[in-house]
C-alpha cells in the first residue's frame, strides 16, 4: 500500500508564488497607468498643404498617449516662429517636426487664379494639379491648349465671392519659380485656364 505523501509547499516555494503573483500585478498596474500618461499636441484644423505657414488659427491642441514616439511630434508650446510645413498635413493630424521648418521656401511662389473651366471635386487643398492655357484668337475663340504649369500644388480652393451663378472658385497654387511667369502670361493674355488633377497627390 503506497502512502500519501505530503505536497504542502515549502515556505520558500510559497514566497516565490507569492513574489512572481506581485510582480504580475505590479507589471499589470504599471501597463494600465502607463497607458493614461498623455501630453499635449499641436494638429492642424483642416488639410494645409506644403508651404503653409503654421498659426494658432489652423493649429488645435489635444491630449495623446504616443509613448516612444512622442519626441518625433509638435508639443504644444514647441511651434517655431515662422513656422511653415514641408508637406501636406490632412486634418486633425498630428505635426511630425520633420514636416515643418523655419526657412524660406524661396523657390517657391503662391498665386490665385480663376480657371475659365470649373473644377474637379476631386481637386482639393494638397492635391497636384496641371495648369493648361487657351490662347485666346478672338472672341470666345481659342487655341489648342498647352501645359503653363506641370504637377504644382493647391494651397487652397476659394468659393466665389459673389452669389452670381456664373461666379468660378478660385484656387490658390504653390507654384515653383521657374513656371511663374507662363501663368502670369496666360492670365495677362485672358486665356482659357483649365486645371487637371495628377493622378498621385502630394502625402500620399
Amino acid at each position: 500500500m503506497i502512502g500519501n505523501k505530503s505536497f504542502r509547499k515549502s515556505p520558500i516555494q510559497l514566497l516565490v508564488s507569492a513574489a512572481v503573483i506581485a510582480g504580475s500585478v505590479v507589471g499589470a498596474w504599471f501597463v494600465i497607468e502607463s497607458s493614461k500618461i498623455t501630453e499635449v499636441y499641436l494638429v492642424t484644423r483642416s488639410d494645409l498643404a506644403s508651404g503653409t505657414a503654421l498659426t494658432e488659427q489652423n493649429l488645435e491642441t489635444t491630449d495623446l498617449a504616443l509613448f516612444s514616439i512622442g519626441n518625433q511630434y509638435l508639443r504644444a508650446g514647441q511651434l517655431p516662429t515662422g513656422a511653415y510645413l514641408t508637406r501636406t498635413i490632412s486634418a486633425w493630424e498630428v505635426i511630425p517636426i520633420s514636416a515643418v521648418t523655419t526657412q524660406q521656401l524661396d523657390d517657391y511662389s503662391n498665386i490665385v487664379l480663376t480657371p475659365s473651366v470649373e473644377i474637379s471635386s476631386a481637386i482639393t487643398p494638397g492635391s497636384k494639379v496641371s495648369v493648361w492655357a487657351s490662347p485666346a484668337l478672338d472672341y470666345q475663340s481659342f487655341g489648342e491648349p498647352t501645359i503653363a504649369a506641370l504637377d504644382v500644388e493647391v494651397v487652397q480652393v476659394r468659393e466665389p465671392e459673389t452669389s452670381f451663378a456664373s461666379a468660378a472658385k478660385s484656387v490658390e497654387l504653390r507654384v515653383p519659380i521657374t513656371a511663374i511667369q507662363s501663368i502670369l502670361r496666360a492670365i495677362a493674355n485672358r486665356d482659357a485656364i483649365a486645371l487637371t488633377a495628377s493622378s498621385v497627390s502630394v502625402g500620399n
